[in-house]
């Protein structure tokens, strides 16, 4: 149906009315949950300099959603390396060790888990970004998976469509941002893009002379402002130079990650602001710090007992997922 009358909704609006939004998800990061929840239906986009940690972040959202949550994730990652490298982050992330290291019944559950909840697309393949949607639709109907989450990282690896919008960049990036979020309603999914931002003048540190690039505002991610018109929920990911203070006055710390929740959206899942986090790289995750002053890593409730899923791993399943063909490529 095209449009709607209000009867024909009622008994929504009055649910919504009873109970607001409902099934918000952490995001397993403390101190960013002290801003946002995590609501399907809703895209995310992602975005930051070159090298400021985006891929980081999105692949420890991804892991902590499918600990806390169940959640099944597709991703084009098309700066991880290959396929078989962005499958060890994801493990490395999941067991905070390096693989090698693991013992055999950790390396099984390891395994397993990461098999199970995501699915790693051949970036090789050129996308548009309707192609792209249609191949995760395709691998859900292959492999009877329900996919919670899809990321494409970075968004420039889109095929531009020049013989559709002759060009006109920004006309592309709103098509492209609408179709993101027609899927993620449609599909009760987050949708999540990854992209840069635009060039930023470097500044001079007025205590230390040195140059820096500040924080880019939500209307300066590249392409224009198609993104701020377009999105719901936007995070920025910035790594603060280690000669730079915060408002506070504290130097920021050579480990450290601000993340600047630039948009909110829909009403009710959070608020704008910044948080800082902190990345161990022995672990291979982040860790903050919640409102009372505890270091909590990823998925680490304040009593420090971590969150754990909740399935049994034995050397069958591992059988199980070797069955799997190896030589399918999605």
């Amino acid at each position: 149906m095209s449009y709607f009358r209000l009867e024909n909704k009622l008994q929504e609006v009055k649910h919504f009315a009873e109970n607001g939004l409902t099934d918000l998800k952490s995001t397993g990061i403390a101190s960013l949950d002290s801003l946002i929840k995590l609501k399907k239906g809703y895209p995310l986009f992602v975005g930051g300099a070159p090298y400021s940690g985006k891929t980081e972040v999105v692949f420890e959202f991804a892991v902590n959603c499918a600990k806390l949550h169940n959640w099944k994730t597709f991703i084009y990652c098309g700066e991880g390396g290959n396929v078989e490298h962005i499958f060890y982050e994801l493990i490395f992330k999941f067991l905070q060790k390096p693989y090698k290291y693991a013992t055999e019944p950790e390396k099984i559950h390891a395994e397993y888990f990461i098999s199970t909840h995501f699915i790693i697309c051949d970036h090789d393949n050129d996308f548009t970004i309707e192609s792209y949607y249609n191949l995760v639709q395709q691998a859900e109907d292959e492999l009877g998976i329900k996919f919670d989450t899809t990321v494409f990282d970075p968004f420039n690896d889109l095929d531009e469509e020049d013989e559709k919008y002759k060009g006109q960049i920004a006309k592309f990036i709103a098509g492209a941002l609408k179709k993101c979020r027609v899927v993620s309603k449609k599909n009760n999914r987050i949708d999540i893009l990854v992209t840069h931002i635009a060039d930023i003048k470097p500044e001079k540190d007025k205590d230390s002379g040195k140059m820096f690039e500040r924080m880019a505002f939500a209307n300066e991610w590249a392409g224009g402002r198609a993104w701020w018109r377009r999105g719901f929920l936007m995070i920025l990911v910035y790594r603060p130079e280690i000669f730079l203070k915060d408002d506070t006055g504290r130097p920021y710390e050579s480990n450290e990650t601000i993340l600047w929740v630039q948009k909110s959206k829909p009403k009710g899942i959070g608020k704008t602001g910044k948080i800082s986090m902190f990345f161990d790289w022995k672990k291979n995750i982040f860790y903050s710090f919640d409102e009372y002053n505890q270091q909590l890593y990823s998925c680490e409730t304040n009593n420090f007992k971590p969150l754990q899923p909740n399935e049994d791993f034995t050397i069958s399943q591992r059988e199980k997922m070797e069955d799997i063909n190896e030589n399918t490529i999605f």
